[in-house]
């Protein structure tokens, strides 16, 4: 079996700000629905884990900047792990994730490449 990242990119930044409580227990239902089967079928390694829009940018001369507005559609919103036998497998389960469930977001599957 081999790992594969799904990167979740995009999405609104407000949304869980200018959420209803009842609308945020609906979307957390889903994703736990769907992490849950993918733990049962032990194809889960990490979870969906949300990271958060605001950020730093660092980059080799160690100049350090703020996230722009202008690369949200770009930023890496949240990830989780899975495993399965190929690549194919990997994007048939990034196809079911709950992210499709709000505007303007990608998915990016990508193999984790084993060190050593």
């Amino acid at each position: 079996m081999n790992e594969y990242m799904l990167i979740y990119q995009g999405g609104n930044p407000e949304w869980a700000a200018n959420s209803t409580p009842a609308e945020m227990a609906a979307a957390m239902e889903k994703w736990g629905t769907w992490m849950g089967e993918l733990q049962q079928q032990d194809k889960l390694v990490t979870g969906g884990s949300p990271l958060h829009y605001s950020g730093k940018n660092i980059s080799a001369d160690k100049l350090v900047t703020d996230i722009a507005a202008s690369e949200l559609k770009e930023l890496v919103s949240g990830y989780s792990i899975v495993k399965t036998a190929t690549i194919d497998e990997a994007v048939e389960i990034a196809k079911q994730c709950p992210i499709f469930n709000f505007p303007g977001v990608t998915v990016q599957v990508r193999e984790i490449q084993q060190m050593g």
